[in-house]
């Protein structure tokens, strides 16, 4: 049974508390004011819900939720980003959660986590796409945040379910702000000779700026992953040579060993001599854009075409790209590019342009149809035209002068018989020369 005592004060200021069973063995003090009343109705309630609990009435976990939904919204956002500190999450990305969390509960109204509904953030986010013109790739950033919320407050018990399970990203790639593009060889060598002989841009000596734009290109490493280089991070000696970025530099958060091309490591090996040990060998790194941006003018390379940007991620994208030129399968460029899914090395980083595609075209075995192919299409033709003139209808698979009136075919250019005619893949395609026309699929497609 519960029991209600007064304790504290003086003159009949003091308070009175109720001592009851919550369990068998656990025993609990609460105070309920100074009403007698007030703490007579405590009382049975109290003991009312120990007996349900005790009968398996009442779900402690129930009572657990409600509790925790009767608190403030900013408490479970607080403790959810404590538990990503807790995680080894870096600061960058821990306020960048909370600058989107906070955002979307502004945006739907919300001061608790039951709040918290599908179609409510769904919705805001929505309008953020539509009236604020937010890039979906953005928009994305703010759903996969606050589903985690959703998701670590279930997980903790905190909330019934994953409640923000059914909201959906969007497709970021119909709504692309930012395309980059990779440096050609020819430009790339420009930027390095323009760096290499150029004075001082943001503080870096021009050869320190022409060593990480190389080193850039030839290992794949980001801005920040260049920065953390020391010295020691280096392993010229080895084979291959290597360069080492520590887990907590790599932005997957592990220890990345990447070789070197045997070029590279030759020239790093001087330009290293000259650097303290333990420190940075680039110093402190800062606004790479806008010293690439720099050197690419000097270079009289434009930083932005058709094709895209170029900006200091675009060494990485360069680096990808003339792996995937070089013929280096899917699983290799993956690795090298320390993706998770190929889709996102081969679908953004590798660029192709047109040269690329005509080289590829030229390795490619000429095709020749057999003679009876060819017979069978001359004699399909033939078939035709007569067919056309019966009716008074010019034949289209035959030249035409220019009263309608078909021409005759001077057979002494054609080509050997019984070969299907291929384009030659060193002719240019302004109409200088012909093609065969047909109808006939067989001569059109030499594969059928």
């Amino acid at each position: 049974m519960a029991s209600i005592f007064k304790r504290g004060g003086r003159k009949g200021k003091g308070g009175y508390f109720v001592e009851y069973s919550e369990r068998p063995g656990l025993r609990r003090t609460v105070y309920a004011g100074r009403d007698l009343a007030a703490a007579q109705a405590l009382a049975r309630k109290l003991e009312a819900d120990a007996m349900l609990r005790r009968k398996g009435v009442m779900d402690d976990r129930a009572e657990r939720w409600a509790a925790a939904d009767a608190r403030p919204l900013a408490e479970h956002v607080s403790d959810f980003l404590a538990a990503l500190r807790a995680a080894r999450r870096t600061e960058k990305h821990v306020r960048l959660a909370a600058a989107r969390i906070r955002r979307v509960i502004e945006a739907v109204g919300a001061g608790r986590l039951s709040d918290l509904a599908p179609s409510a953030v769904q919705g805001a986010i929505g309008l953020m796409i539509e009236g604020e013109n937010m890039a979906m790739k953005t928009a994305n950033g703010h759903v996969q945040v606050v589903k985690q919320l959703s998701r670590w407050a279930w997980l903790d018990g905190r909330a019934r379910d994953y409640a923000l399970a059914p909201v959906r990203g969007y497709n970021a790639a119909t709504d692309r702000r930012l395309v980059r593009r990779a440096l050609t060889d020819t430009e790339l060598s420009a930027l390095l000779h323009a760096a290499h002989e150029g004075g001082p841009v943001l503080g870096m000596a021009g050869p320190d700026r022409a060593m990480l734009y190389a080193l850039a290109v030839g290992s794949g490493f980001r801005a920040g992953e260049l920065a953390s280089l020391t010295p020691e991070s280096f392993n010229l000696a080895a084979c291959p040579p290597t360069a080492t970025v520590d887990a907590g530099y790599s932005k997957r958060r592990r220890r990345d060993v990447q070789p070197l091309p045997r070029g590279l490591a030759e020239a790093l090996g001087p330009w290293l001599e000259s650097k303290a040990a333990g420190a940075p060998v680039f110093g402190r790194l800062a606004r790479t854009a806008d010293m690439l941006r720099a050197d690419l003018e000097a270079a009289g390379v434009p930083d932005k075409t058709a094709e895209g940007v170029a900006d200091f991620h675009s060494l990485r994208h360069t680096y990808v790209s003339r792996l995937v030129r070089s013929g280096v399968n899917v699983k290799l460029c993956q690795e090298l590019a320390r993706h998770s899914d190929p889709k996102l090395t081969l679908g953004i980083y590798a660029h192709v342009d047109m040269q690329d595609k005509a080289l590829a075209l030229a390795t490619v075995p000429a095709l020749e149809a057999p003679r009876d192919v060819v017979a069978e299409a001359a004699a399909g033709i033939t078939a035709r035209g007569a067919a056309h003139a019966t009716q008074g209808v010019p034949c289209h698979g035959l030249p035409q002068g220019h009263d309608g009136a078909e021409t005759e075919v001077d057979e002494s250019e054609s080509e050997t018989p019984g070969r299907a005619r291929i384009a030659d893949p060193g002719v240019s395609c302004d109409g200088s020369g012909e093609g065969i026309r047909t109808l006939d699929l067989r001569v059109m497609n030499p594969l059928l």
